[in-house]
């Protein structure tokens, strides 16, 4: 039973850093100007939870059954995704102020 809750967490957790890059993508390519400082703190939120979902929050599993590995699970992965749609969130947000500016 204490895998599946470290598994949920470990989904929320993704799912809350997807779901904050995803948004402030959206608030910096599609809104008005008054959205660019929750932009950039979704953004820096979403860096965050891949930070330590990278470093901290790691999960590796292996099931052996008579000497062989059924099956692995890194979590590391997962988090790439976030890291990288932060950094995609990130860049089109600030892209879009200095767009603004000039």
């Amino acid at each position: 039973m204490v895998l599946y809750v470290y598994c949920g967490i470990l989904a929320l957790v993704w799912l809350t850093g997807i779901a904050a890059a995803m948004l402030a993508i959206r608030w910096s390519l599609w809104s008005v100007r008054r959205r660019f400082w929750p932009a950039v703190i979704l953004s820096f939120m979403s860096l965050a939870i891949a930070y330590v979902g990278i470093t901290r929050f790691n999960f590796n599993s292996t099931r052996t059954v008579n000497g062989h590995v059924t099956w692995r699970f890194d979590s590391r992965w997962l988090f790439m995704a976030s890291l990288v749609l932060g950094i995609f969130a990130l860049g089109c947000t600030l892209w879009k102020k200095r767009k603004t500016i000039i």
